[in-house]
């Protein structure tokens, strides 16, 4: 299991230049590419992006790529000689036209940024896509590695709240007997109030009884939400995508939380049924992290 979220990043240097490719992932539905690269690396983004799926599967991922030369470029630049015998030429003819002193000497040409070519002139995508995809696959295992580490403690997390739930579904199959007896005896109470202590009629009592025992189970619904546990945790041993799986869980597990509470009429199984809401929250909050 990996979380969405994670950094990963990775160097190279050759003699010249440095590439330097930096990756920042988040959650997202599917897999998304977002590109901040250099121009001349910008045809290379469906080449990159298809490097990255074929390790992730879901994610918003920025790709930030930066090229720079580094101190030894200045030292392989080269002198353009034709240039530099055009602008003599043109720099000879400019003299005798405006009948200028002296004459054209080496510095005057040099002065001219055109006469000193940089070694790493002329690069462009191909020569340097070998470079970016070695980089690039060694951001993407950086990247996985911080996802892996994530995924384990959020599943540790995930784990311990299910726990939670769990308990609470107890306490939800604990607390159903007592309401109904205690539906009864406030039942009781009130028809003897209102009979003045005459005798009570048992036979409708024990039917009011029974229409509001049917109308507030929640038997059903625990032993949904106890198959829904067992799936959820199952799902968390898994290997794989889990993220769609455990939402989809989870949007069931609410479901059947809705239910009690809307069947609760006692505030201690409402209590459970609130508590019961907030921990799926948690749960689906955490798993929109999971790939």
């Amino acid at each position: 299991m990996k979380s969405m979220t994670g950094f990963g990043r990775a160097d190279l240097r050759r003699q010249g230049y440095k590439l330097h490719v930096e990756l920042a992932s988040v959650n997202s539905r599917f897999l998304e590419c977002v590109f901040r690269m250099p121009r001349i690396l910008a045809g290379a983004e469906g080449k990159v992006k298809e490097l990255i799926g074929q390790k992730l599967l879901r994610g918003k991922v920025t790709v930030t790529v930066i090229l720079e030369e580094t101190p030894d470029a200045a030292a392989q630049s080269v002198i353009d000689v034709k240039a530099v015998t055009a602008f003599h030429a043109h720099l000879t003819q400019i003299q005798k036209k405006l009948n200028l002193p002296g004459e054209v000497e080496l510095g005057h040409i040099l002065a001219f940024s055109q006469m000193l070519t940089s070694a790493n002139e002329g690069m462009d995508e191909e020569r340097l896509w070998p470079d970016l995809k070695t980089v690039v696959l060694q951001a993407v295992a950086d990247l996985e590695k911080m996802r892996a580490t994530e995924g384990r403690n959020l599943q540790r997390d995930l784990a311990r709240r299910l726990k939670a739930v769990s308990k609470l579904v107890v306490g939800i199959e604990r607390q159903a007997p007592q309401d109904v007896l205690t539906y009864k005896q406030r039942l009781e109470k009130r028809i003897s109030d209102l009979t003045d202590g005459a005798g009570i009629d048992a036979q409708r009592i024990a039917e009011e009884v029974t229409v509001f025992a049917d109308r507030s189970d929640v038997t059903e619904e625990c032993i949904r939400l106890r198959s829904h546990v067992d799936m959820f945790a199952e799902t968390l041993k898994g290997d794989g995508e889990a993220g769609k799986r455990l939402n989809f869980i989870l949007q069931e597990m609410g479901r059947e939380a809705n239910t009690i509470g809307s069947k609760a009429l006692s505030s201690a199984t409402s209590t459970y049924a609130i508590q019961l809401k907030e921990e799926i929250e948690k749960l689906r909050e955490q798993a929109q992290n999971i790939e």
